[in-house]
């Protein structure tokens, strides 16, 4: 006859009173996995406070291993699944074994699965674990978390699950997260008589994941034994404990009870404001500046008519640039002229260019030869950039001056435009 999850169990607690010597050590943890294989093979998801019930032992099942394991090790700084438990392996072995039978016992549901033999009562009763001033803090906001969560996710499902469910997944996740981080920094005995309940892979890590769930695919069987169990766990542990002051929880567990909290109302699909957008042609391209394109003149009829100057600038600044002679300063001061007018251009620059322009457009003066020593000297003509090899720049006396001019024009030049 093949042996059942009940079998298995008994045989691992047979073993464990005996103790659990280094040659037990890898027989008991065989009966335990076994266990732990054939609850989750035959309850494999959570619809009742049962199944809850079930997997609770599970996952426990997870915490008695680690323990076993380490049970002949170091007394301190050995870690059990993360924590220091130091000299209370063994405790850690008696309380989890103790707490499996006893949830088993109390559910029929479960006893049809898996039927442990109960133990003999302790000589000693337990007595309750005096918190510090950081444990107090931590065991008043747990059991307030505890109940209050599962009140909120029943608000949600009595609505038909509408609400902020993300929200208070967030918030159920955050709980389990803290309980297990809280539990892990105490190790030693308290961590050995309450991590099976406090700790992600103990009741209310287990609870709270079967909260999660529920809430999320709309399990209301689930979700009920999740609150319940969550419930019911906080105040198993607060009989336990006495506050800093010597005090009962019992007054926090009431409150926590009784106080109704509610959940954070989902927020509406069509209140969220779009993000702006910019219509289609309002904005113009970055590479092109404003206004830095001059307003196009009428149809070039080739005279020298107002906006008509921009048709032929360029030419007749080519021709003048080229060495065009008094001529082509005539036609660029037209077309300046012109450009001006049409744009409506009327400032100091301007002026200037067309001064320059029409001085340069003046007759020069006959060069004076053997001038007086008493007479004004002559200004000197205005160097060039490049005035390449002395044979280019030889020449009369008005071309000196009529290249001075064009070199001054060229500078107004950059002065407006360049």
């Amino acid at each position: 006859m093949a042996l059942t999850a009940t079998d298995l169990f008994n045989d691992a607690t047979t073993r464990e009173i005996g103790g659990v010597g280094p040659d037990q050590v890898n027989l008991i943890v065989s009966d335990l996995i076994g266990v732990q294989q054939m609850l989750t093979a035959a309850d494999p998801t959570i619809n009742n406070l049962s199944d809850l019930h079930t997997h609770v032992i599970i996952n426990q099942l997870n915490e008695e291993i680690a323990s076993v394991e380490n049970a002949n090790a170091p007394t301190t700084g050995t870690l059990t699944a993360g924590t220091d438990l130091g000299q209370y392996v063994g405790r850690s072995i008696n309380d989890i074994h103790r707490d499996i039978i006893d949830i088993a016992q109390a559910d029929p549901g479960v006893q049809a699965l898996f039927n442990p033999t109960p133990l003999p009562a302790l000589n000693t009763p337990a007595a309750p674990f005096h918190d510090n001033a950081a444990q107090t803090t931590f065991m008043t906001q747990w059991i307030q978390d505890s109940n209050h969560l599962g009140q909120m996710a029943t608000t949600i499902e009595n609505n038909g699950f509408k609400g902020d469910i993300a929200g208070l997944v967030q918030q159920i996740q955050t709980f389990e997260t803290n309980s297990n981080a809280f539990d892990q920094s105490q190790g030693g005995l308290w961590s050995a008589r309450f991590w099976n309940e406090l700790r992600t892979d103990g009741t209310a890590g287990t609870a709270a994941s079967a909260l999660i769930d529920g809430l999320q695919t709309h399990n209301t069987g689930e979700l009920d034994a999740a609150v319940q169990q969550l419930a019911a766990n906080s105040a198993d542990v607060a009989g336990n404990n006495l506050m800093t002051d010597g005090g009962s929880y019992a007054n926090v567990v009431a409150a926590a009870q009784a106080t109704a909290v509610t959940p954070n109302a989902a927020t509406p699909p069509d209140t969220v404001t779009p993000p702006a957008t910019t219509p289609p042609g309002t904005t113009p391209p970055a590479t092109t500046p404003p206004a830095t394109t001059p307003p196009a003149g009428p149809p070039d009829a080739g005279g020298p008519v107002a906006g008509d100057g921009g048709n032929h600038l360029v030419a007749d600044l080519i021709a003048l640039l080229q060495g065009g002679g008094q001529n082509s300063v005539s036609a660029v001061i037209a077309d300046l002229e012109a450009v001006a007018q049409a744009a409506g251009a009327h400032n100091n620059g301007v002026a200037t260019l067309l001064t320059d322009l029409q001085t340069a457009a003046a007759p020069a003066a006959p060069a004076v030869a053997n001038a007086p020593a008493s007479g004004p000297a002559a200004p000197p003509p205005v160097a060039t950039v490049d005035a390449g090899p002395p044979a280019a720049v030889a020449g009369p006396a008005d071309n000196d001056a009529h290249q001075s001019h064009i070199g001054e024009m060229a500078q107004h030049f950059h002065h407006m435009w360049g």
